[in-house]
């Protein structure tokens, strides 16, 4: 069960990187406010961060799973929260100005 607990965590880190690393490189490309997927980045991102919860609850988790399970579940909320500013600016390519 442990094993699970870990491979959970893991999986989590993974998907909020990608994630991440997906709207920086939009951003960088000045994709229109269309192209940032904020509403299904947040379904994705509550989803991949609630997965381990239930199996850090039916072990005694060991307190550093706990720590990496906080601070994937922060880094998502980071991530949505860039997502969701960079929907907010306009791109560089609608202003006109290259």
């Amino acid at each position: 069960m442990i094993a699970l607990v870990w491979s959970l965590i893991a999986l989590q880190v993974l998907v909020v990187g990608l994630y991440a690393y997906r709207l920086i490189r939009l951003g960088h490309l000045g994709a229109p406010a269309e192209v940032h997927p904020v509403g299904r980045t947040a379904i994705a991102l509550v989803a991949i961060c609630a997965a381990p919860v239930p199996a850090l609850l039916a072990i005694d988790a060991p307190a550093a799973a706990w720590g990496l399970w906080g601070v994937g579940y922060t880094s998502a909320a980071l991530v949505h929260a860039f997502a969701d500013t960079m929907r907010d600016i306009p791109s560089r390519t609608s202003t006109g100005t290259a």
